[in-house]
């Protein structure tokens, strides 16, 4: 019976052993998976600091764009960081400096640049959008490495890893700066004619405008307040003109300021109405003028300019517009004075 007891009693000593030890087995392994999914969480995505006038770009939409080009979210890519600054130069242009740094830092603190590209721009918000396509690349290149041809031994030579991606860069972003070259824009104007009517007469101006670097092109429609001319007794007419033009311009920006030198052709109608007369009618002529003007225009904030341009317009005919078939009524002059002021919005 004693035996019986001591065994029993040996028994549970055993099992309270095993079960304490399970304990500490359950708890350890427990801690180390705290630990290991506590490491993991402290990795992050990949984050762009941005030096940029606020105006220029912000970082929702880069990592928008970003995320669209390599098709998943900027913060997706591990181990670097991007460092974006897009300045003004001296001449007037716009320059962006990319950085891919590594996201571990040394010993002393500091970051290993892995890469660093430039592109220049006449705008900082053609600039803006080629960023996108820059990191884009980029991450391109740090996740898509390719191998140098091998040597004629069939082996390739150590150290000889390389990436294609740089190329691939200049080509993406040229092709990216070359895109976004053309900058759309509508204006919206105050214009006045002084020659084609009887007197100085104002009128709405609408444009349409296109400029690759140095170069603009306006497509434009204007309609003017009809003028009146009277002669002896009273009789004489009512003037009314309407044309649209182009208007090919020179066009180098210099910061926010872009002196323009324009000149082009404007197509319309020109038209008179008899007045005093006992049967007063309307006769309508095609007019057709070469037109050459200077001006500015200058940037107010975002994608808003003021446009100011004032030249002339020299008729390739001057229609006669006359009274029974012979008392001349009206001529327009030789040569018309045009002024415009307007409000330019681009895309």
């Amino acid at each position: 019976m004693g035996r019986r007891r001591l065994g029993v009693g040996l028994s549970r000593r055993a099992s309270k052993m095993h079960h304490t030890m399970s304990r500490w087995r359950t708890c350890l392994l427990v801690t180390a998976c705290t630990f290991v999914a506590s490491w993991g969480s402290g990795a992050r995505g990949a984050q762009a600091v941005i030096d940029a006038p606020p105006a220029c770009l912000d970082s929702a939409s880069l990592a928008d764009e970003v995320g669209i080009l390599i098709g998943r979210p900027l913060a997706g890519i591990a181990d670097v960081d991007f460092r974006i600054r897009i300045a003004q130069t001296p001449r007037g242009r716009w320059l962006l400096r990319l950085e891919t740094v590594d996201q571990a830092a040394r010993a002393d603190g500091t970051r290993v640049t892995r890469g660093t590209r430039e592109i220049d721009g006449a705008t900082c918000a053609e600039l803006a959008e080629a960023a996108a396509v820059a990191i884009a690349v980029s991450v391109r290149s740090i996740e898509t490495p390719t191998v140098a041809p091998a040597g004629p031994d069939g082996h390739m030579a150590p150290g000889t890893v390389q990436s294609e991606a740089p190329s691939k860069a200049s080509a993406a972003v040229a092709s990216s700066r070359t895109a976004l070259s053309w900058r759309p824009a509508m204006t919206v104007a105050l214009v006045t004619d002084t020659g084609t009517l009887p007197s100085t007469a104002p009128g709405v101006d609408l444009e349409g405008n296109l400029q690759r670097g140095s170069f603009r092109l306006t497509l434009l429609g204007a309609w003017f307040v009809s003028r009146d001319v009277s002669g002896a007794g009273g009789i004489g007419g009512t003037f009314q003109l309407a044309f649209g033009g182009a208007l090919s311009c020179l066009a180098p920006t210099w910061g926010r300021w872009t002196p323009l030198t324009c000149a082009g052709l404007e197509v319309g109608r020109l038209a008179g109405t008899g007045v005093g007369v006992a049967r007063p009618e309307t006769g309508a002529a095609l007019w057709r003028a070469a037109r050459a003007e200077l001006g500015v225009r200058a940037v107010l904030g975002g994608s808003a300019a003021v446009v100011l341009r004032a030249g002339v317009a020299i008729p390739l005919e001057r229609p006669a517009f006359v009274l029974d078939q012979s008392e001349l009524v009206y001529q327009p002059s030789r040569m018309a004075v045009r002024a415009t002021a307007g409000i330019e919005l681009g895309f």
